[in-house]
């Protein structure tokens, strides 16, 4: 009787140690099962997908490329909006930093990425892209690109402010904006090689920064070129002495360059005909607002007025010369009020192309600048745009 109860308590015992690696096991399998299906998770991950919805453009080609720095564009992949509006990219491997975009025939979104995103996801309408009123989620650096091109066209961002804004930016973001809008431009150079240092820091041995730099190497290149050349087209060269401009202002004055010696001066010649020159004006007042407590000045030369050739055309008429020339003369001044030209030193002998100051400098198209150090001394040649305020910052 001992001898069976001994038995039933060992069959009891044995019955409870399997029971003890039954449910061992039923908790290993579950460990196996859910870590299995999280590595599944994780692996479905891999790669990039770009979708969206995108408004009136239903059933029609849409496509995914890249945009190099010499204007070339490389088509990636094909597919077609659905007629809600739908697209979908996917990309297992993913795609190496860079500068994308996704195209509707002339209409497209661009894409900053910096090749660590896993799921883009873009929606607006197709009639507002160009004005980068569109959404993009999962591409920080796109959205960034997105916004700062969206305040440049609604013209919240001023002129002079731009170079401090791309200084915020990562650099991809801003290497994709000067490709955007001055990639080619010799006089952004300094700006652009402060873009290069950036991306050497941040993005080390990345390609498309190794193609940026390689695109901003040859713009120096160019340069230097136009450099040698501009030595034939004006004058004056760097380095030169400024020569003298004597001129009577639109009261009669006269105004002398040389008064302002002391103060960084850029001597602008332009027209009030002159359609680029008024256009380039609001740049030039922006620089002079924020920089002229700084000693920074301008010098207005206008080719206003009557020249030799417009005199035969007259006929050489001396009371026709002289209703033109006091015609022209109204002009320049409405176009001083008109543009907000703040500075006090605007002259001209009304001479237009015959001007003795455009000749002295060898001014043969307008706009055309000057920048003169505070020795008197030529500092640019011909500086416009962002260049005028990168060229005045080395004087200041």
């Amino acid at each position: 009787m001992v001898k069976t109860n001994a038995s039933i308590d060992e069959l009891i015992e044995r019955i409870l140690q399997t029971n003890t690696i039954i449910m061992k096991l039923r908790y290993l399998i579950g460990y196996v099962l859910v870590a299995t299906l999280f590595f599944a998770a994780c692996n479905s991950q891999k790669g990039l997908t770009v979708k969206g919805n995108i408004d009136n453009a239903s059933d029609v080609s849409i496509y995914f490329d890249k945009k190099d720095f010499n204007n070339s564009i490389t088509s990636l992949e094909k597919t077609d909006i659905g007629n809600k509006g739908n697209f979908k990219f996917h990309f297992p491997e993913g795609i190496t930093p860079g500068i994308y975009r996704v195209r509707m025939g002339v209409k497209s979104v661009d894409l900053v990425l910096d090749g660590t995103e896993k799921s883009i996801n873009i929606g607006g309408d197709l009639q507002n892209l160009q004005k980068y009123d569109y959404v993009i989620e999962g591409a920080p650096l796109a959205e960034s690109y997105r916004s700062t091109m969206k305040d440049l066209v609604e013209q919240k961002i001023a002129q002079n402010d731009f170079n401090n804004v791309l200084d915020q930016l990562d650099p991809l973001v801003s290497m994709a904006l000067a490709n955007s809008l001055f990639s080619q431009n010799t006089q952004t150079l300094p700006l652009q090689k402060n873009i290069c240092e950036r991306l050497a820091e941040k993005y080390p041995g990345v390609q498309c920064v190794k193609d940026y730099e390689a695109m901003v190497q040859n713009l120096e290149t160019t340069a230097k070129q136009q450099a040698q050349s501009s030595k034939k087209t004006y004058n004056v060269n760097v380095g030169d002495d400024a020569p003298e401009i004597a001129l009577p202002d639109p009261n009669g004055k006269m105004r002398k360059l040389s008064d302002l010696e002391g103060q960084i001066v850029l001597v602008d010649f332009w027209a009030s005909w002159c359609g680029p020159c008024r256009k380039a004006n609001p740049g030039v007042v922006e620089t002079y607002k924020k920089y002229k407590d700084q000693g920074f000045t301008v010098f207005s030369v206008s080719l206003d007025g009557v020249d030799q050739r417009t005199k035969k055309r007259l006929n050489n008429d001396s009371a026709k010369i002289d209703k033109s020339i006091a015609s022209s003369k109204q002009r320049w001044i409405d176009a001083i009020k008109k543009d907000n030209l703040l500075w006090k030193h605007h002259v001209s002998d009304l001479a237009k192309w015959d001007s003795k100051a455009g000749k002295t400098y060898g001014v043969r198209s307008i706009p055309t600048t000057f920048l003169i150090d505070r020795e008197g001394k030529i500092a640019a040649l011909n500086p416009r745009h962002h260049a005028i305020e990168t060229e005045l910052k080395k004087l200041l």
